[in-house]
């Protein structure tokens, strides 16, 4: 599975980076760069007062901290769910998954099918009853909805720990990343790029906490859904429809035609794989803090809200599928571009010059989305989870609020310092770990707390110290991929958490048994 693991590294983005920009200059494309600097430039003030203005929003007769955390319950649950959605969506969405399709064809569509699924189904069945729980218990954090589930202070710490540290890598992927795009699109050194990425970050976080953030991930989401129509339909009208497409792709390779492999060598997957694929991507998805906090803000949770979420939810995660549909007319179009260029290559032959700048726009807000996300989510574990909960039990909301500030600011920092650090190595193997670490720690911990009553805390601390002991295992000393290694992590998390839970309550009967007989 090599196409899938070198997808989603550091390196991949900050390279492909540098050598696009080397590409549209061979290509001749100077007029590029001053396009996307003036739409880019006037993107980020647009976005900057989208967020100041949403700040001003605030909900009445809530307190400080549901209003910072959850947007006061009062954020329209159309832009909730657009924020769940691509605040899921990375780069590789835009660059590295079409140019895969391009390479393996239809086969490796089970991998990108498995994601959709993966999101949903989950929020479907689980995501519901998680927020009526967290309501009654008054919880405004994963970490603290986890806690009060099990009665642990003990999980709560971990959980709040494994987020403030595992998240901190792939926040530092996202703004060297975005960084670069910077310096290769617009001319501005690195250093100066990655201080303005910094900067923009902290403010569309700290003005106005998650409702700021949603909103903002609304409008950095609509021209990433506008591109990735647009793109199919100009694309697939271009090599003559679904019917050409097969056509021509059964000329070039017909093994890209095949649906299901009875072997899965690269990126190509067997049945058993699809399946896996899809469980991993189901508990991923789930367990991620900074995306289930999307459901914890939603107004209320009638039917008529959690549909509205679900369906906009759905709608979106199959439209942005377009960009991976369109990879494989790529191959047919441009059949000599490496897959690392070839979706920039396609907007840049197929559509006007103004919206293929949009699409590098598109490309870098995908990073800004996910960034913005994930660091509220290690603010919150600082200033609720572990100052309000438990170094200060007496702070009222708005110095939890304060602290959450002061934490996102100190967090930001630490990310623009730890971009000069070496080898961008170390980088992705955090990357990675911040992605499958973190779900087999909370994944079945949080499963287990919206579907059973016997779940223990005893199950569910082993579960979460065993799960990302077990993942770094099978990837980093047995040699698993990244996905298979989560897989078989989470499995381990599991037997884990049901084998304690089983042995607890047996224990706890016999105890009970033996007081009623000695009274």
């Amino acid at each position: 599975m090599k196409f899938i693991e070198d997808k989603i590294g550091l390196e991949y983005q900050i390279l492909f980076s540098i050598n696009f920009f080397i590409f549209i200059k061979r290509r001749g494309y100077n007029d590029f760069t001053g396009i996307i600097n003036n739409i880019l430039f006037g993107f980020l003030v647009f976005v900057g007062i989208v967020a100041y203005f949403s700040s001003k929003q605030k909900a009445s007769g809530v307190s400080a901290d549901v209003e910072y955390y959850l947007g006061g319950h009062s954020t329209p649950t159309v832009v909730l769910a657009f924020s769940y959605v691509t605040s899921s969506i990375s780069a590789a969405c835009f660059m590295g998954d079409p140019g895969i399709m391009s390479t393996v064809g239809w086969p490796y569509y089970w991998v990108v099918i498995a994601i959709v699924p993966g999101l949903i189904i989950p929020a479907v069945l689980l995501m519901p009853k998680m927020r009526q729980q967290a309501e009654k218990l008054g919880s405004l954090t994963i970490p603290e909805y986890l806690g009060q589930r099990y009665n642990s202070t003990a999980l709560r710490l971990i959980i709040a720990g494994v987020i403030s540290v595992f998240y901190i890598f792939p926040l530092v992927a996202q703004f060297k990343g975005a960084a670069v795009l910077l310096e290769s699109f617009t001319g501005i050194s690195f250093n100066m790029g990655l201080a303005i990425i910094t900067v923009v970050i902290i403010f569309y976080v700290i003005v106005g906490g998650l409702r700021s953030v949603a909103w903002t991930d609304f409008v950095q989401g609509l021209p990433m859904l506008v591109i990735s129509i647009v793109l199919l339909v100009v694309s697939l009208n271009a090599v003559g429809g679904f019917s050409g497409l097969e056509e021509k792709l059964s000329q070039i390779d017909p093994n890209m035609l095949k649906v299901v492999q009875d072997e899965a060598p690269d990126a190509q997957m067997s049945l058993s794989g699809v399946l896996g694929n899809f469980v991993f991507w189901c508990v991923i998805f789930i367990s991620q803090p900074y995306l289930c906090s999307r459901f914890l803000a939603i107004p209320n949770v009638k039917r008529k809200t959690i549909g509205t979420f679900l369906i906009t939810a759905l709608i979106l995660s199959v439209v942005y599928n377009s960009f991976y549909i369109a990879g494989l007319t790529g191959r047919v179009l441009f059949p000599d571009v490496k897959a690392d260029y070839l979706t920039v290559t396609m907007a840049i032959n197929l559509l006007p010059t103004a919206v293929a700048a949009f699409m590098m726009i598109g490309i870098f807000a995908a990073m800004m989305s996910t960034a913005t996300s994930v660091l509220l989510v290690i603010g919150q574990a600082v200033g609720r989870d572990f100052y309000s909960k438990t170094i200060n039990k007496n702070a009222s909301p708005e110095k939890e609020v304060l602290v959450t500030r002061i934490a996102i600011v100190v967090v930001a920092f630490i990310c623009f310092a730890f971009n000069y650090v070496d080898p961008p190595e170390f980088l992705s193997v955090v990357l990675y770990l911040g992605l499958s670490g973190i779900g087999s720690c909370i994944g079945i911990p949080l499963f287990a707390a919206i579907v059973s009553k016997k779940s223990t805390k005893e199950g569910a601390i082993v579960s979460s110290i065993v799960g990302p002991i077990a993942y770094i295992i099978f990837n980093y000393v047995v040699g698993f991929n990244f996905w298979f290694a989560g897989l078989m992590a989470i499995v381990v998390a599991a037997i884990c958490m049901v084998v304690i839970s089983v042995f607890i309550n047996k224990k706890n009967r016999a105890l009970i048994s033996n007081v009623a007989e000695a009274k």
